[in-house]
């Protein structure tokens, strides 16, 4: 290479490197060229946000569609909802959706407890208050274990109030318990609810008052100008399963049922110990669920109330509950209709005070016996009781009063029983006499001489019969009254607890069948006075008559049946019939010691063998029905 072109390449190497010097970066956008676009990046950057803003607007523009859309898709799905509950709710549809309260009315006497969801009755408890400011009536778990709480009749799980109404344009039924009413009056006696029937001037209305120191809340029930708009059968569905209140749902059992009764009629119920249902005519003024002490009856003063009806009763096995009661009744569809509800104490006199007949809801027994304890038992037992004295005073008081009553008809029995003594020896020889020979004509025989026999000692076979079959309406009233007495409840005397239950002084742990899992000691002292009593009295007995049943044996079963019979009774009627078997030992005692004398008997026997006496009437008859036997033989 020439030295010329050396020269030259140095000169252009020089240039380069100047150029290069003069053209390079600055510090400071070498440091920050990490954060900094190059002029290509800037604009693709600014060509996305471009094109951003533009999806932007166009997803706007398919958020306003889509939302458009949503709200014509929510009104189709509610009109489709609403035509469904028309569909099934008819007029009532406004009313299928609320939110449920509760509210109570109370005063001296119940609390009854509310729901807005169907506008019924969901408990009614009894918190009137005893002179020591606790509640009167209590559960009897609540009253051992010294607890102050009101008694409840029934819970609002395990019962029911419906009213059952047909659109004139549907067919479904539909419900009230179904429904959610609103609350437009409340104050201290008065729920008024309204449930919404299609516009603001026709609804369903439930009113309920509870007057001041009353056991009844009036419903009323107004069809405001929807009477067109439904059919014309309406029913009043009423149910519950009543609470066990006292010591042995079993024993309470015994007792709970339904009672109804028609205008103009006595009262009338199912059983109580069995499962029953039964159809009701029309023209029904009350159906009542009877607890042991207290009941809930649906009262109807219109004799149009309440029509055709159906009742069922059921008896539980769960300890919690006594019984299940049901009615159905038809209404009236049209204007306003009153009812009563009473929650109210089995209390005679205190239902006595209603013009219904209500009383009737006291099981006394039978025509004698209700008219014997109610004009005899009831009256001194309350005499008694208002005196101030303990219970157990009061019942054996109440023994005594009514031992001196029948005294004369027992004295009688006593003497019949100490003729047929003396004349005892005679009667044997006839029957031993014709021992053996069991034909007619030999029976016939036999029949003859005893009735010759009777008729010259003077002896009448039906004298001690009659006083005993005058005595048994008295002893069958009590066997009634007491476990039914409200006043004997939650009283103890000795060791008895509660008196309106059973005696318990030691408990097995364990049911033995048909006894039960405790021994009641009144129950043990009932009985073996009676076989004290059968064991004095067996001596006099007169002597069985051939193919009659052994009396005597009968006689000695009778204590051992008691046993298990009144083991789960009363205490308090096991302890009335005890006194009473004392003081029956004590009189017959008194009677042969003092009143009696069987020589001087018997020497009226034989003196009465000499005189000629004339037939009674009902000798006669024995002998001419005898005679016209042996003819028809012949």
């Amino acid at each position: 290479m020439d030295k010329n072109t050396t020269t030259g390449l140095i000169l252009i190497g020089a240039v380069v490197m100047a150029f290069m010097f003069l053209n390079q970066p600055d510090e400071q956008p070498i440091a920050n060229q990490a954060n900094e676009n190059t002029p290509q990046q800037t604009s693709l950057d600014n060509k996305k946000n471009v094109l951003e803003s533009e999806n932007l607007e166009n997803t706007t523009s398919i958020t306003e569609i889509d939302s458009a859309d949503n709200v014509i898709y929510k009104k189709l799905i509610e009109q489709k909802q609403r035509e469904e509950l028309i569909e099934n709710y008819g007029i009532f549809y406004n009313s299928v959706n609320g939110d449920e309260k509760e509210y109570s009315l109370e005063n001296s006497k119940i609390k009854v407890s509310f729901t807005s969801k169907g506008a019924r009755i969901t408990n009614a408890e009894m918190v009137e208050l005893d002179e020591s400011g606790s509640y009167k009536y209590r559960t009897y778990n609540s009253f051992v274990n010294d607890e102050n709480k009101p008694l409840s009749l029934f819970e609002k799980e395990s019962s029911q109030m419906s009213l059952t109404i047909v659109d004139a344009e549907k067919v479904i039924p539909v419900e009230t318990k179904d429904l959610f009413f609103n609350l437009v009056t409340q104050n201290d006696s008065v729920l008024v609810f309204r449930a919404n029937a299609g516009s603001i001037d026709k609804y369903l209305e439930f009113s309920y008052h509870l007057s001041k120191n009353k056991y009844d809340v009036d419903f009323n029930i107004d069809y405001h100008n929807i009477e067109n708009d439904i059919k014309s059968d309406v029913d009043l569905k009423w149910s519950m399963n009543g609470l066990s209140t006292e010591k042995l749902a079993e024993d309470e059992r015994m007792i709970c049922t339904i009672m109804y009764r028609y205008f103009g009629t006595t009262r009338d119920w199912l059983s109580e110990t069995s499962d029953n249902e039964e159809d009701l005519e029309s023209n029904i003024n009350w159906i009542a669920f009877k607890h042991k002490f207290f009941s809930s009856i649906l009262l109807s003063e219109n004799e149009d109330g309440l029509g055709k009806s159906k009742i069922v009763h059921r008896n539980l096995e769960d300890d919690k509950y006594t019984d299940s009661y049901a009615s159905k009744s038809s209404i009236p569809s049209r204007g306003n209709v009153a009812f009563k509800f009473l929650f109210i104490p089995n209390d005679y006199d205190l239902l006595e005070t209603y013009d219904s007949e209500i009383e009737g809801l006291i099981n006394l027994g039978g025509s004698v016996f209700a008219w014997v304890n109610r004009y005899l038992i009831d009256p001194v037992f309350k005499f008694l009781l208002s005196s101030g004295f303990n219970l157990g005073l009061v019942i054996l008081l109440l023994t005594i009063i009514v031992k001196i009553v029948i005294m004369p008809l027992t004295y009688k029995n006593y003497m019949s029983t100490a003729k047929t003594k003396v004349i005892k020896p005679e009667m044997s020889k006839i029957t031993a006499k014709y021992e053996g020979k069991t034909d007619r004509n030999t029976a016939m025989k036999k029949q003859q001489e005893t009735m010759a026999l009777y008729k010259q000692t003077g002896v009448n076979p039906m004298a001690g019969c009659i006083p005993m079959i005058i005595q048994m309406p008295i002893l069958i009233a009590v066997f009634r009254y007491f476990p039914a007495s409200l006043s004997l409840r939650h009283k103890g005397f000795l060791w008895a607890e509660d008196l309106s239950s059973f005696d318990s002084i030691f408990d097995f742990g364990f049911t033995i069948p048909l006894y039960g899992d405790h021994i009641s000691l009144f129950a043990l002292l009932m009985a073996g006075s009676t076989l004290i009593y059968t064991m004095t009295n067996s001596s006099q007995m007169a002597p069985t008559q051939p193919g009659m049943p052994n009396m005597k044996v009968i006689m000695y079963m009778m204590p051992i049946m008691f046993i298990f019979i009144f083991n789960k009774y009363s205490s308090g009627l096991s302890y009335y019939y005890f006194c009473g078997n004392i003081m029956n030992i004590g009189i017959m005692w008194g009677i042969k010691k003092y009143l009696i004398d069987e020589d001087k008997i018997r020497e009226k026997i034989e003196s009465n063998k000499k005189k000629i006496k004339k037939k009674s009437r009902f000798q006669q008859r024995l002998e001419d029905v005898a005679k016209q036997q042996q003819k028809k033989r012949r």
